[in-house]
């Protein structure tokens, strides 16, 4: 297989629902790859910083993309177009998801903020405040398909993880206070959450009372950078450059190292694990 190589160290990448398109950010540009040979369709150059997390619409002709540069920014896949950047972040932008196929776009930033907005008008619709310092990850808790009723949690830097709801903004549904910064966030039931932690705990969450972990896990203190769920598993990858999965009651599965994948360090984060969840992507991806 070819290989994709960036000239900077890669810190984010997302893969199509189908396979066929895959975004890895390269410094301020993103490579958008032909899934099945690697190959560069387009390079995508906008952002004044550098890119930080990247995210296919379902229709995985649009792209949406957040920086250092406090942008958020939406592409076209067929064109390479960005007609549309949203501003209103005053830091970093760190995670991004999106509901009701994608006509609200959800952001967080390391300005402890998360902001909802509508794309159609490039309006900023609310915006949440923890007041749990910066914001590392987030995402959308989805209990049905009605928009009102979808909430949102987020891992933060004082060691929270909230859960709010996107339309009633004032109200905090749920909040768990763990002893160290909570890097990652992910959900793989209606009711049940998984943290990952800057010492390596893995925590798993009942939404209905976050007082008290269901489980913790920890196979080293190396700080956990992704988690993603998938085929009744959830992924953890590690700063050591390590990853693992974890079944729906946290029992450790299996171990696997990754130095012989290039996936050592720094790509281990965020939404990099879509990488380990599709095997056959793991050869396509280079450091240089």
């Amino acid at each position: 297989a070819h290989k994709i190589t960036p000239k900077n160290n890669p810190v984010s990448l997302d893969i199509t629902s189908s396979g066929a398109l895959g975004a890895v950010t390269d410094g301020k540009d993103v490579l958008v790859f032909e899934g099945k040979t690697g190959s560069v369709r387009r390079t995508l150059s906008g952002h004044l910083a550098d890119v930080d997390c990247v995210k296919f619409f379902p229709s995985s002709k649009v792209l949406l993309t957040g920086g250092s540069d406090m942008c958020i920014k939406i592409w076209s896949i067929e064109d390479g177009t960005c007609p549309v950047t949203l501003k209103g972040h005053k830091r970093g932008i760190t995670a991004l998801d999106m509901v009701d196929r994608g006509k609200q776009v959800v952001s967080s930033s390391l300005d402890g903020t998360i902001k909802v907005w509508l794309c159609g008008t490039q309006e900023c619709l609310t915006t949440i405040s923890p007041q749990s310092g910066a914001i590392n990850h987030i995402q959308i808790l989805e209990h049905d398909k009605s928009v009102s009723s979808k909430l949102v949690m987020s891992a933060t830097e004082t060691g929270k993880l909230t859960v709010h709801s996107i339309e009633d903004t004032n109200t905090l549904l749920s909040q768990y206070q763990h002893s160290s910064e909570l890097t990652s966030c992910t959900a793989f039931s209606q009711h049940l959450m998984v943290a990952g932690s800057s010492t390596g705990d893995v925590i798993t969450l009942d939404i209905r009372n976050c007082s008290q972990p269901v489980s913790v896990h920890k196979r080293s203190n190396s700080a956990v950078t992704s988690l993603a769920y998938h085929s009744n598993r959830v992924w953890c990858g590690q700063k050591d450059g390590e990853c693992y999965t974890l079944n729906s009651d946290t029992t450790l599965q299996s171990d696997t190292t990754l130095s012989d994948t290039t996936l050592s360090g720094a790509i281990v984060r965020r939404y990099t694990l879509l990488l380990l969840k599709m095997g056959s992507y793991l050869p396509l991806l280079g450091t240089g």
